[in-house]
């Protein structure tokens, strides 16, 4: 599972997406949620602040990442190699919304099954941790508009934007 753009609440706009350097001897997939330490990409899990969601992935030059960085193809996942040089198209949009399955199941926290509560994302960044779901008031690392109606999504899939972002601090 990962976090998947829906659409931007801005009518005039679609998502922000900016380049940063990965960091090195880590594997990123696209529609994980990423945050920046030390000037570059790490995963984004737990609570705090952080940069956005990845869209994409490119080289130093610009050019398209054909390889998983480990002698195969792409399909969606790199691995870093020990002298990173690739980057990654992050979405840094508040406004961009995506739909990401929670990582159990939807109700049991402080209703995280409905809209308006604050949730982190879980270990990995690739799905949403249900057990970290706060009430309106608090704070959390994404703000849910309730549960994704799309019966193409998981049952237990949320529609969510960043709330708490390194970058629209």
């Amino acid at each position: 599972m990962a976090f998947v753009f829906k659409k931007s609440r801005n009518p005039n706009a679609g998502r922000e997406l900016i380049a940063f350097t990965l960091t090195s001897v880590e594997t990123f997939t696209v529609g994980q949620s990423v945050k920046l330490t030390s000037g570059k990409l790490t995963s984004w899990a737990g609570t705090g602040v952080g940069c956005g969601i990845i869209a994409g992935f490119v080289k130093a030059n610009g050019a398209p990442v054909t390889d998983n960085g480990d002698d195969g193809d792409f399909t969606g996942s790199y691995l870093t190699p020990a002298a990173n040089t690739v980057k990654a198209l992050v979405d840094v949009s508040l406004k961009s919304v995506y739909s990401c399955a929670a990582d159990a199941t939807l109700g049991t926290t402080n209703d995280s099954d409905y809209a308006g509560i604050n949730i982190d994302a879980a270990t990995g960044g690739l799905t949403l941790d249900e057990s970290s779901a706060e009430v309106v008031g608090t704070t959390g690392a994404f703000v849910s508009f309730g549960e994704d109606p799309d019966s193409s999504a998981p049952s237990n899939s949320l529609l969510v934007s960043i709330q708490e972002s390194q970058i629209k601090i």
